[in-house]
């Protein structure tokens, strides 16, 4: 299995985390910069992850995380997510797309802080997610470490990692976040520039 992304990726960092224990390659791909044209050629989203099973030629090059996870989940033998699962990961990337949007915004030098409308959807986006998440967590729901805990524990790293979010009000996230830094692979890809 290889995965082809950047260390920073939250998307990346999801599979990465989820693979810690298979044995993978990983090549580190520079989607802003100098593996532009060659993203572009294989993948017209030019976004990353992609991932490929080196070991299974029928398989494309896919192209999503949530496919690849669908494929590592079925090769695996991992547990199907429920329903609930389901739509606490579609939050978490309706989240994380919101967030990673903003952060290219910011990168293009255009003031994200701006009272418009674009700008106060992503954000009341990210707070109700994140409120949602931080009163589920306090509930003692999300106790078992399987790919939806993955995704919300790399988004709210990402999303501290990149200044896009506080979190110092959100007492369940953090304890979350403490408690699963011992997980297998959360600490060996925290995020660097």
């Amino acid at each position: 299995m290889k995965i082809y992304g950047s260390l920073t990726s939250p998307y990346v960092r999801r599979l990465r985390i989820l693979l810690a224990s298979t044995p993978y390659d990983f090549e580190n791909t520079n989607i802003f910069g100098s593996d532009r044209e060659k993203l572009k050629s294989v993948n017209p989203t030019l976004k990353i992850p992609m991932f490929e099973d080196t070991d299974n030629t029928n398989l494309p090059l896919l192209l999503d995380s949530n496919l690849a996870f669908e494929y590592v989940q079925e090769v695996l033998d991992l547990a199907p997510l429920n329903w609930q699962e389901k739509n606490d990961l579609a939050l978490i990337n309706s989240c994380n797309d919101s967030l990673v949007n903003m952060m290219i915004l910011k990168r293009s030098a255009v003031d994200t802080s701006e009272d418009k409308l674009y700008f106060n959807i992503q954000r009341e986006r990210s707070e109700a997610t994140f409120s949602y998440f931080d009163s589920k967590l306090g509930e003692g729901g999300l106790a078992e470490w399987n790919y939806v805990t993955i995704s919300l524990l790399v988004l709210i790293e990402w999303a501290g990692f990149r200044n896009l979010y506080d979190f110092s009000k959100q007492k369940n996230i953090l304890e979350f976040i403490e408690r699963n830094q011992s997980q297998l692979g959360v600490s060996e890809t925290s995020p660097v520039e």
